[in-house]
């Protein structure tokens, strides 16, 4: 029997791989928090994580001289990821900031300034609400939960976003905020007719 004898390089290597190691489906859970922490979508941070990756395997086959000990371990890796996540939220807006702006939302608050005692008018403001709630709150935050339980979870329609529900999304308070913020607005507009 051959004993199976790595180069530096494949050394190098095995043991970033094995630095990487995240038990009990740690490399999911990492992008959940990732992407929670910088508010971008799973599949943004998923890609990054692997692009950090590749960045360490390329050094290590064509740079092997450069790589130090610390370049193999999992803080670097973490460091790469950071730093890079951090450059593409930077321009992120919060929830309520990208919710104030959107067009639904200002129409609906137009709506509301002009008190009516229509049903339908009330009844448009209310759906207007919902859309800007499937827009600017829903639709981000499932690409953030992207696979992950709360994903299944999470309803599509504002109106079905109880306190309880809510209470299950307490890790994502700025969409928390939209959400009551949305409910609240429509509670008005129901108030309207008093």
């Amino acid at each position: 029997m051959t004993e199976l004898t790595l180069t530096p390089q494949q050394q190098a290597i095995a043991t970033f791989k094995a630095n990487l190691h995240l038990p009990n489906g740690g490399f999911h859970k990492l992008i959940v928090e990732l992407a929670r922490e910088y508010s971008l979508p799973f599949q943004a941070v998923r890609k990054v994580l692997k692009q950090s990756q590749k960045v360490i395997d390329k050094k290590i086959k064509h740079q092997f001289n450069e790589v130090s000990d610390f370049a193999l371990t999992q803080e670097n890796w973490l460091n790469l990821i950071h730093a890079s996540l951090a450059e593409q939220a930077k321009n992120n807006l919060p929830v309520m900031e990208k919710l104030q702006q959107s067009q639904l939302y200002q129409d609906a608050i137009q709506a509301l300034s002009q008190a009516s005692e229509n049903q339908d008018k009330r009844e448009a403001v209310r759906e207007q609400l919902a859309m800007a709630y499937e827009i600017e709150v829903y639709k981000p935050l499932t690409e953030m939960l992207y696979t992950s339980i709360l994903y299944w979870k999470l309803p599509d329609d504002l109106y079905q976003m109880t306190a309880a529900k809510q209470q299950e999304f307490e890790g994502y308070p700025q969409h928390m905020e939209a959400v009551r913020h949305l409910l609240e607005l429509s509670t008005n507009s129901q108030d309207h007719r008093q």
